[in-house]
């Protein structure tokens, strides 16, 4: 990259004393370095703001902000929007982590897609999850990837939050994220409101591990859907009805489950490539 410009990491948390420290890590060990980070806590009741006071002390590139309780994830990371200074923002959920070249590499990506007003790209869940699980996800899938607002209305909200490197500009722009409360698909609302305004950059790597643990939402794909529906019918949008093949039975369970291994796999190839690249380069190079 010719330029070094600043990334604002905007890190939500409530109650996560006990993945804070390693999504903090995650963070302050990226490879590229010209990094504001900036720590929204929902008033945790917790060791939260203990563990991140004690971090911030060795690394002056954290801030850390405490907001009154709000209950869902629009509003702090609104507050995060709001400090931040950078070209270009970055979401990540406080028990989310990041692999260590996530950003240098997709801000090498974006100088590929020039018009784009966000790059996003893979992720996998971990924690309480394995295989066998329901909750097993690579996310998107490299056949519902979407590089346009028509296609993520198509496809489903296929970008994860925790993915996203977004123009700071283009954000703000736009408001930031929906603030009401009944609104619970605030990230697919905002994206496809974002789609308005150019395309999406997709990078098929997978660079961020989405953890599953027992504090989080109901998984209930009833649930889901409504949530879809009411998004559908507030902003007028016809978003198709989608299918959830890991709730009608063990052997469609194993296909799906099947299918985002054999992602994982593809995208991982495409890790391992692009290290073998990155040494043959720095060999030539010396």
């Amino acid at each position: 990259m010719l330029s070094k410009p600043l990334v604002s990491v905007v890190i939500t948390t409530f109650n996560c004393e006990s993945f804070i420290k390693q999504t903090l890590n995650s963070v302050i060990n990226q490879t590229y370095k010209n990094l504001e980070i900036i720590v929204v806590d929902d008033d945790s009741t917790d060791r939260t703001r203990e563990i991140v006071e004690n971090i911030l002390l060795s690394d002056k590139r954290i801030s850390f902000h405490i907001i009154e309780h709000a209950g869902r994830p629009s509003v702090p990371r609104n507050f995060g929007i709001s400090k931040a200074s950078g070209e270009f923002i970055a979401f990540l959920d406080g028990d989310d982590v990041w692999v260590e070249n996530k950003i240098e590499l997709q801000l090498t990506k974006l100088i590929e897609c020039a018009g784009s007003v966000l790059i996003y790209s893979m992720s996998i869940t971990f924690g309480d999850v394995n295989i066998f699980s329901p909750f097993f996800e690579v996310l998107p899938l490299l056949n519902r990837k979407a590089l346009t607002r028509e296609e993520l209305i198509k496809n489903g909200n296929c970008i994860p939050t925790s993915t996203v490197i977004v123009r700071s500009e283009k954000i703000k722009s736009v408001g930031g994220f929906d603030e009401d409360p009944q609104l619970k698909v605030e990230d697919y609302d905002l994206w496809i409101r974002l789609g308005n305004l150019g395309t999406f950059c997709f990078l098929p790597r997978i660079q961020t591990y989405y953890r599953v643990h027992k504090n989080q939402f109901s998984g209930n794909w009833e649930v889901k859907q409504n949530n879809i529906k009411y998004l559908a019918e507030k902003n007028n949008y016809e978003i198709p009805t989608y299918k959830y093949y890991r709730n009608k039975g063990f052997f469609l369970l194993m296909l799906r489950n099947s299918y985002h291994v054999l992602n994982y796999l593809i995208a991982g190839l495409g890790s391992i490539l692009d290290n073998i690249k990155a040494v043959t380069l720095r060999n030539h190079i010396e």
